[in-house]
């Protein structure tokens, strides 16, 4: 290739890429790697042969010694400790502002209705999270979105929310009628179900249709968050592999299973059959919290948590065990929904206990400074924190912030970033509502409504080309449209009689 590329023929070339990481689904999902390294007798051979020719081989620029070259686009040294800093000034005065000053102390939370909006509020950001990680255009949107809060994304927030509702709306009922209970949540399974194949049917017909451009919903590109970790970044899956078999008569008996299983779909959607099973085993918990055993529910469930981390057990064959393996996954929902059956106990024992809200908003905070220094997260715009070599930073990144089987200090993230969120809402309520309040509040109620009609915009997105071009700008205020448009749908309750919301 070399001897080729550098004759005359080819005189215009300028550089010539070897592609370490590729991948074909011929028969099944195989890795190829390129590297000449792989093989030691190889490696030997190729490094004789480089040492023997005219090439000259060493790293492109040079580094003195002792000396770590810096990224592009990072605050090192002197600035980046200024930034934590920053955020120690920055807490000091949230927390002492309501206690000091009494025009703010005014600013609290005092909605009398019995709708939490502050809850409504916090799902409107997951679900922003959501749509906007799910488009995936490079645009500002992502220097909030991408584990810019902390090692956090809007899944997890997602389903600890959704655990959180059921707990708010059913624990009452579960005390009156827990056959009523048992009806109105097996609907609610069945409405998600029947939502589910009507997602994964739809977008294979779409596939179907030659004018349309359909991979950003067919197929997925392993960002390297799955259970197969970093070597698998860049491998990309086909989410419709043998589904082509349906259209065959008579249509092979392995089919029809499968797409009950919820085994294909596109993976913005897997995470509803995840939903499915824990509404349908919502009951039996709700029935334990009432009879006080809300100790033994946390104990049990943390218990499936760390049994699923720690054998990656798979309970179903159905796609969302990929992302969102059931063991393990379960132990948000369950959280929350111990947090909504107990939410105003709970907030009264934070309340008397402040110190505990102080340490959830200090641990947010140093996890969100913690995940600026993430440098795979960097890219044109985005300004990270070099403080920590990059190697140190994946070892501890992927010991215990590894997103597909909940690490442990990613649990601990989400957990008291949703404290801390909830205790700054309780006291800068009103300028919060004022500032983001009107336009998140809404969608934070059509949750579902919302995560329906995104899967429909990504279709849309990837059929127009200017917008896959990775022009910051455009898809900045392509993402303006968008939510907006989502909001608007959402206010005037556009087919709310059609879509589930």
């Amino acid at each position: 290739m070399l001897d080729t590329s550098t004759s005359g023929r080819f005189d215009r070339v300028t550089a010539v890429v070897w592609d370490e990481r590729t991948s074909t689904r011929d028969t099944g999902v195989a890795s190829i790697d390129w590297r000449l390294t792989g093989n030691a007798g190889i490696a030997e051979a190729a490094s004789k042969a480089l040492a023997d020719s005219a090439l000259t081989t060493g790293p492109v620029t040079a580094v003195s010694a002792g000396q770590q070259a810096t990224r592009a686009n990072s605050l090192a040294g002197a600035a980046a400790w200024s930034v934590a800093a920053a955020l120690v000034i920055l807490l000091v005065a949230l927390w002492q502002l309501p206690r000091r000053v009494r025009a703010v102390a005014r600013w609290g939370y005092g909605d009398p209705s019995k709708r939490d909006s502050r809850v409504d509020l916090l799902r409107g950001l997951a679900i922003v999270f959501v749509v906007v990680n799910h488009l995936g255009m490079t645009s500002l949107f992502q220097l909030l979105t991408q584990e810019a809060v902390g090692f956090v994304s809007g899944a997890e927030l997602f389903v600890l929310f959704s655990g959180l509702v059921v707990g708010m709306v059913y624990g009452p009922r579960v005390k009156e009628d827990f056959g009523k209970v048992v009806d109105l949540t097996s609907r609610r399974a069945g409405k998600l179900y029947v939502t589910a194949l009507v997602v994964l049917v739809g977008v294979f017909l779409l596939s179907l249709l030659p004018l349309l451009q359909t991979d950003a919903l067919t197929t997925y590109i392993d960002q390297g968050t799955g259970g197969s970790g970093h070597n698998a970044v860049g491998r990309t899956y086909d989410l419709y592999a043998g589904m082509e078999l349906l259209l065959q008569f008579p249509v092979p008996a392995q089919i029809l299973p499968a797409i009950l299983l919820l085994q294909f779909g596109p993976w913005q959607f897997n995470v509803m059959g995840l939903y499915v099973v824990l509404l349908l085993v919502s009951p039996l918990i709700l029935a334990a919290l009432n009879r006080g055993k809300a100790l033994w529910v946390l104990a049990a469930t943390l218990g499936i948590y760390s049994v699923g981390a720690a054998t990656r057990f798979r309970l179903l064959p159905s796609q969302f065990e990929d992302s969102f393996p059931l063991l393990v996954w379960q132990v948000l929902f369950v959280i929350g929904l111990v947090a909504g059956f107990h939410r105003h106990r709970l907030v009264a024992w934070l309340s008397a206990r402040t110190w505990v809200v102080a340490a959830c908003t200090v641990l947010a905070l140093a996890f969100a400074f913690l995940s600026w220094c993430n440098p795979h997260l960097a890219n044109g715009f985005d300004v990270r924190l070099a403080i920590i070599p990059d190697t140190a930073y994946r070892s501890i990144y992927d010991a215990f912030f590894a997103r597909t089987y909940l690490a442990p200090g990613r649990l601990l993230n989400v957990l008291v970033l949703v404290v801390a969120a909830y205790a700054f809402l309780t006291a800068y309520w009103k300028p919060a509502e004022r500032a983001v309040g009107w336009f998140l509040i809404p969608l934070g109620r059509a949750t579902l409504y919302v995560f329906i009609l995104h899967v429909v915009l990504i279709a849309v997105v990837g059929n127009i080309p200017a917008l896959r071009q990775g022009d910051m700008l455009v898809n900045t205020a392509a993402y303006v449209v968008i939510l907006g448009l989502l909001w608007v749908m959402v206010r005037t309750r556009f087919l709310f009689r059609i879509i589930p919301t």
